[in-house]
């Protein structure tokens, strides 16, 4: 009503309404300690204004809400949370939902406690999920050698913690249409406390997908066709349209946005590496990618708004910029490509004019974060390359065929040639070894088998990001390559290792629980770019979406075939199946 002054006031702003896809012109934002008091044309401004508020002169610019990420996994980026909150929201986001299953994985609800303090003071709203499959698997499968294991006791205690807004996505779909008294009584801990319960469920079609709805999950990353899509929104689901680093669904499911009104879906980013990060932005990055594929401007946002807020039933909090809501607003220079210039976060100026203006602090971290791989086997012990009953001559293997940039396998059967009971590898067909090695309760447990299409040329390759167990994976062409990697690896206590010729060509160093880089957002990107440079000007390798591809083939639950430290994994069936296939054919 005017009788106290505001703290911020915005004016000669377009204003973008996202619960009615109008832009309103020449308008003005009162904002008062953390919340918007009034909206829209007001035709005396300046008794809002006192000294002691900031105007900012909107300049015909364009004021959209916060932007909101519901499906991230933090660790993917390779930063902490504290790194990755300061480029999300110079590029417009204001809040996630962050599943952090990949550092639970590793150091159990420890990490969950971990990642929620040092969240606690951040301009960024991060609001967690239990995760609901730690393991991936249900350990009776006997699929993997897990770093930690949740169970329903833990997980129905974890959702009484602060800033837990849910369950995290229910991976094991398996377990669910089986009716798993274990993974069932996780998603009644949630539902009986009315939070959101995120899916996983590739595929999943007709009877199995109705059961796994029926159990009380609603939404679902893993479309990957409209087709497919449409059936679960047919069957009430929420569509979060992914468009990641390596998984890029936007352009295939076009269909249920760009023609129509999708009241269930929204724009996540699962996961997004640092690189893209900083070259591309987060949400923002696809919000555009959206508009130049011929979304409507405004509706794009309303994906990465309002939609995502009703789906947390937080719309009065989030989501729009409206009278009552908290104070996060993005103002940019264009409607038709969104380029953040100021943040305004919890009512806040977190950045103004690109340059930062609050001062984030950095993280104090426990050691045992920091000291995470463990093998307890000798390196050059490991059975690389596989050994097997023939001399020499060639077998038929199973053998794990991927495509960069895409989550899913195929299950191949090839002919492959043996020499001194050694499978050879093939560079004429792309064909490599690939090993996992148990980094948590060195144990020693480890497998190794064959991956087809990486397209990788130096030596080696080898990381402690492997989800979601993370277990350490390295491939290669030959063991004396990947056995100098792994050693890095142990060395650095985490992290990305190139090798060529037994010497190390690129290293990122992730120290934190062997996923994350604790030091600032530019260094680690710096390391990065240095290894993508690298691998693209030595070998012409394309490695922004490569080491996500290659930290997929140990996840047990996307079908076809995968590999874990146990060995081959049949994923629609749940059990391991043998490298070899046939002894011999010569």
């Amino acid at each position: 009503m005017g009788r106290t002054p505001a703290d911020i006031v915005v004016t000669n702003i377009n204003l973008v309404s996202s619960t009615t896809g109008e832009i309103l012109e020449d308008a003005s934002i009162i904002i008062k300690g953390r919340r918007i008091a009034r909206i829209g044309e007001i035709a005396d401004v300046s008794k809002y204004i006192s000294s002691r508020t900031i105007v900012i002169d909107g300049r015909k610019r364009y004021a959209v809400p916060g932007f909101i990420d519901l499906h991230i996994h933090i660790e993917s980026t390779l930063l902490d949370p504290i790194g990755f909150s300061k480029i999300a929201l110079k590029h417009g986001t204001t809040t996630v939902v962050a599943d952090p299953h990949e550092i639970v994985n590793v150091l159990g609800l420890k990490g969950l406690e971990v990642f929620t303090k040092v969240s606690r003071e951040l301009p960024l709203k991060i609001l967690y999920e239990v995760p609901s499959c730690v393991p991936a698997t249900d350990p009776s499968y006997m699929l993997e050698t897990p770093g930690n294991v949740v169970s329903s006791r833990e997980v129905r205690e974890a959702l009484n913690m602060d800033g837990i807004i849910g369950l995290g996505e229910v991976m094991d779909f398996i377990s669910v249409v089986n009716a798993n008294r274990e993974v069932l009584s996780k998603i009644q801990a949630a539902s009986e406390r009315r939070m959101v319960i995120d899916g996983h469920a590739p595929l999943l079609s007709d009877e199995k997908l109705d059961a796994y709805i029926a159990a009380g999950i609603l939404s679902d990353h893993e479309s990957t066709g409209s087709r497919e899509a449409l059936e679960k929104l047919r069957r009430g689901m929420y569509i979060f349209i992914r468009e990641g680093s390596a998984w890029r669904d936007l352009k295939a499911l076009l269909p249920l946005i760009r023609d129509r009104e999708c009241m269930l879906c929204s724009f996540v980013s699962d996961d997004v590496n640092v690189f893209d990060l900083f070259t591309k932005g987060h949400m923002d990055r696809i919000i555009n990618l959206a508009i130049e594929y011929g979304v409507d401007p405004v509706k794009a946002i309303q994906y990465a708004t309002i939609n995502p807020a009703l789906r947390l039933h937080l719309e009065d909090q989030i989501g729009s910029i409206t009278p009552g809501r908290l104070g996060d607003i993005v103002i940019t220079e264009r409607i038709d490509y969104i380029k953040p210039v100021t943040t305004i976060a919890n009512g806040s100026i977190i950045y103004y004019e690109g340059e930062l203006k609050k001062v984030i602090k950095k993280a104090q971290y426990p050691e045992e974060a920091l000291n995470t791989v463990k093998i307890g086997a000798d390196p050059s012990s490991l059975s690389i390359p596989p050994r097997v009953e023939v001399k020499e001559g060639s077998v038929l293997a199973n053998v794990i065929e991927v495509t960069p940039g895409s989550a899913l396998t195929k299950w191949r059967i090839l002919d492959v040639e043996v020499s001194e009971h050694k499978i050879l590898p093939d560079p004429s067909r792309d064909i490599m070894y690939i090993t996992v090695i148990d980094r948590h309760k060195a144990t020693g447990s480890h497998s190794s088998g064959l991956i087809k299409g990486l397209g990788f040329k130096a030596g080696a390759i080898a990381q402690t990001i492997a989800h979601d167990t993370h277990n350490l994976i390295v491939a290669g062409w030959s063991k004396e390559d990947m056995m100098v990697a792994v050693e890095r690896v142990i060395r650095l206590q985490g992290g990305i290792v190139i090798v060529d010729n037994g010497k190390i060509v690129s290293e990122i160093e992730l120290k934190l629980a062997g996923l994350m880089s604790i030091k600032e957002p530019d260094e680690v990107f710096r390391e990065y770019l240095n290894m993508v440079n690298t691998l693209r000007t030595r070998f012409q390798l394309d490695f922004e979406s490569f080491f996500m591809t290659l930290a997929l083939v140990s996840l047990p639950v996307i079908p076809d075939l995968r590999i874990t430290d146990k060995g081959l994994v049949d994923v629609m069936k749940g059990r391991l199946v043998p490298l070899v296939v046939e002894a011999s054919r010569r």
